[in-house]
């Protein structure tokens, strides 16, 4: 297994000491913004399921499109 770069190994101990630090927090509001956090990112495809008015998310433009750009 290769070692990891120096910027890829201090992201992962600022992400597990921010979690260790959340674990232990009892602001309810900051565990809440954290579980939604978590939840978001667990599901991969949740941006390609939503519609925002007039847009949607096209993955071969990488990002959001427009619904009137294809309307002739």
């Amino acid at each position: 297994m290769k070692k990891a770069n120096g910027v890829y190994r201090l992201q992962i101990i600022k992400e597990v000491a921010i979690r260790k630090q959340l674990e232990g927090s009892s602001d309810p509001m900051a565990n809440h913004i954290h579980q939604l956090l978590e939840s978001r990112s667990a599901d991969p495809h949740s941006e390609e399921t939503q519609l925002f008015s007039g847009n949607h998310y096209d993955d071969q433009a990488g990002g959001w499109v427009s619904n009137f750009w294809n309307a002739k």
